[in-house]
């Protein structure tokens, strides 16, 4: 009897053993061929550096509909792997719809500025539409961080939304503990002089960069500080954004910032080769001519190996204008293709990687120049693009008119560009604009330009800013924060926050109009195959116990 007890007995003592040495241990193994299960070396990292406890307040929780049910399970899932590699994270799970009606709930997670999601399905012919809060709400020591949860693009559907957001999970969840847990922060100048963008336009972006850098003005005109205190100065600051700037450079301006990025300051240029009277289009006369915008700087592109041509691009895939049609009380708002609003999507780079469609507004070609600097473009217009030259005629009127795809025969165009790498200065065998003791001749450059002044510019509501990328006239949302964030991390030499974004999965969704159309067959097939697998074992088992009776 004991020899025959013997072999299970080990058995459950061995499967014992390795239950409790996989508890013990905490053995792991992602067998997925996208490693969705694994973290990033630097979300690992992160985790292991937290000195106090991070409450994570989820909303995402109740009856949720069929897709965001499955958005939840994987956030479950991602959760725990938080909790094995860090014991300081304290989950809470919170079904917003038990504090009262759904108005009520909706006007109070509005004013924490959590949005519901409204999602629509069709099942069985039936429309039916539930509301769903998305968020979360990151905690540590004093600071808190709301985090979206649905990330969403221009034209998704809902498979769409929520394959991107749990492409983006890592990558959200841990940029909010990031932000709650960032302890030092770079710092960055905002160029206010040279008549650059007005702080309210930009203020939704300064509002935004607040969380992960130290923000500062910088005035490179000021006439009490001497060029090299100004240099002195600038130097203090890891990255300069220049935000469209309508007044030229003089030579001891742009030898600052030549000797700025070659110690190593980022530069992101926001600068439009055309100037545009915005207060004659949008107020008065419905029409402007462009001008070349003289800003005393192309010979410092030409030297990073780029030239921002005198010219606006026009694109067929383009944002749209509303316009007012009609008098009076039969006055309606109509939405029309704005080619001169082309409405490209970033380039998949470290920068660009997973972004949607960026807003741009008379933008204007940059053309590459051969030399030793890296240039890797960020942004392109479509196939299906023409330039204007100077002086160019811009009119509300061409807006109503039939477009004629045949005239935008011109290639893709750059329209947003980042340059690195070795670069001499500009003053190399020149006379120098004031005398600097410590001349860098050479150095590491880092900056990105855009063709754009007004891409980092949000709109305005009865003096209050707007989201950037946000359009109140289509109620439209673009991604210019984004990539603009993006850039700023990059250039501030903190990459970390753009490798998780390079996660992708693979992800396999039923075809929702095969279901549709097949969806009843299945159904009967998957209830009546296996009681007709069944009844056939059992017959087969059936015929074999008669045979073996004879």
């Amino acid at each position: 009897m004991l020899k025959l007890l013997k072999k299970p007995i080990l058995f459950l003592a061995l499967c014992f053993s390795l239950m409790a040495l996989s508890l013990q241990f905490g053995v792991r193994l992602d067998l997925t061929l996208d490693k969705r299960y694994s973290l990033s070396e630097n979300s690992i990292k992160q985790l292991q550096q937290l000195k106090e406890p991070i409450r994570i307040d989820l909303f995402l929780d109740g009856e949720l509909p069929g897709l965001y049910r499955e958005l939840r399970n994987e956030l479950d899932v991602f959760l725990i792997q938080l909790e094995h590699y860090s014991d300081k994270l304290i989950v809470q799970y919170n079904d917003p719809f038990e504090i009262g009606s759904t108005e009520q709930v909706i006007q109070e997670m509005q004013r924490y500025g959590m949005n519901p999601e409204i999602v629509v399905e069709n099942k069985d012919g039936q429309r039916s539409e539930s509301i769903v809060f998305p968020w979360m709400i990151i905690n540590y020591g004093e600071a808190s961080e709301r985090v979206p949860l649905l990330q969403k693009q221009l034209g998704d559907t809902e498979s769409d939304k929520i394959a991107r957001s749990l492409q983006q999970m890592e990558y959200l969840i841990m940029d909010g503990i990031y932000k709650v847990s960032l302890k030092e922060k770079s710092n960055i100048a905002v160029l206010t002089s040279h008549k650059t963008s007005d702080q309210i336009k930009i203020a939704d972006l300064l509002q935004s960069l607040k969380s992960y850098y130290n923000l500062g003005s910088f005035d490179l005109k000021n006439p009490g500080v001497s060029s090299e205190q100004s240099l002195k100065n600038l130097n203090r600051f890891d990255v300069l954004l220049v935000s469209n700037p309508n007044e030229s450079f003089s030579s001891s301006e742009k030898y600052i910032l030549d000797q700025y990025a070659l110690q190593g300051g980022g530069i992101l240029w926001l600068v439009n080769g055309i100037g545009i009277d915005r207060d004659s289009l949008f107020n008065s006369a419905g029409k402007a001519y462009g001008f070349p915008l003289e800003l005393n700087l192309d010979d410092y592109f030409f030297h990073q190996g780029i030239r921002i041509n005198k010219e606006l691009v026009q694109d067929l895939y383009c944002a749209p204008i509303v316009l007012a049609a009609g008098e009076q009380n039969n006055t309606q708002y109509v939405p029309y293709p704005w080619p001169f609003y082309p409405l490209p999507t970033p380039e998949s780079t470290l920068i660009g990687q997973d972004i949607g469609p960026v807003l741009t507004q008379f933008i204007s070609p940059i053309d590459l120049i051969d030399n030793n600097l890296k240039k890797i473009s960020l942004l392109q217009s479509s196939k299906f693009t023409k330039s204007s030259g100077v002086p160019t005629l811009v009119s509300f009127e061409q807006a109503t008119q039939k477009i004629k795809p045949s005239r935008y025969n011109e290639s893709s165009k750059n329209l947003g560009v980042l340059i690195e790498g070795e670069q001499s200065s500009l003053y190399t065998n020149r006379v120098k604009p004031f005398k600097l003791a410590e001349h860098l001749p050479k150095g590491s450059i880092k900056m990105v330009v855009f063709g754009d002044g007004n891409l980092a510019e949000n709109q305005i509501d009865k003096g209050t800013p707007l989201q950037l990328g946000y359009d109140k006239w289509t109620n439209n949302f673009y991604n210019n924060k984004s990539l603009l964030l993006n850039a700023f991390h990059y250039l501030s030499s903190n990459p970390e926050r753009l490798m998780i974004r390079q996660k992708q999965w693979d992800f396999a969704f039923l075809d929702p109009q095969k279901i549709e159309t097949r969806g009843f067959l299945w159904k009967i097939m998957m209830l009546f195959i296996p009681v007709l697998i069944s009844l056939i074992f059992g017959w087969l088992s059936q015929r074999g116990r008669s045979k073996q009776i004879v």
